[in-house]
């Protein structure tokens, strides 16, 4: 499983994204790429606020599609089991003295 980043997905959604990350996710089986409900928020975040008009539009509109069409069945939901995880995983890390940025 490979969890994506909202700055991946959002280069993605540049007018002329990295030849550097499309040739990173080309080479992955789509099957096992995922994003996560917190990244689909920071990207729509993004947009709303965005001055109204028709880059704002665009890109709302590039968002809906891009997760329909690529990411279908496969954005993962943070519930209170991974809020649960999350805080084990960064207390380990923190006492491990290699925090997690937040």
């Amino acid at each position: 499983m490979i969890i994506l980043d909202a700055n991946v997905v959002s280069e993605l959604l540049r007018p002329a994204p990295s030849p550097a990350v499309e040739a990173w996710l080309a080479a992955q089986d789509g099957g096992t790429v995922f994003f996560t409900a917190i990244g689909e928020a920071e990207l729509r975040l993004g947009v709303a606020i965005l001055p109204t008009g028709q880059r704002r539009t665009s890109l709302a509109e590039a968002i809906d599609a891009m997760l329909e069409e690529d990411f279908r069945d496969r954005i993962l939901p943070f519930d209170t089991a991974a809020a649960q995880a999350y805080a084990a995983i960064a207390a380990d890390r923190r006492a491990a003295g290699r925090p997690i940025s937040q």
